[in-house]
């Protein structure tokens, strides 16, 4: 059996960025360009592009960060310059 391959495909917006396990992230900091978590200690996670806080988690409706400053919810895309992309 063989796996269908395009590369179509592979230009495809949706396969645009990097998924970023959320449980895996420390707690939320800030600096002069807003607030960012590192993902394992070595990427930074930032919020999408023309923002500067992470949205508020919201149960069963939203990623976001908690109370504590951490990010829960699930799972991030990032793009290739670590803002997050399909952040509802």
């Amino acid at each position: 059996m063989t796996k269908f391959s395009s590369p179509f495909l592979a230009k495809s917006p949706l396969n645009n960025g990097k998924k970023i396990i959320g449980e895996d992230t420390g707690k939320i900091k800030s600096d002069k360009k807003g607030e960012y978590v590192l993902h394992k200690e070595k990427d930074t996670i930032r919020p999408p592009k023309g923002e500067t806080q992470f949205k508020p988690f919201v149960l069963d409706k939203s990623l976001g960060k908690n109370s504590s400053g951490y990010l829960i919810g699930g799972d991030y895309k990032i793009d290739d310059e670590g803002h997050l992309v399909d952040y509802q």
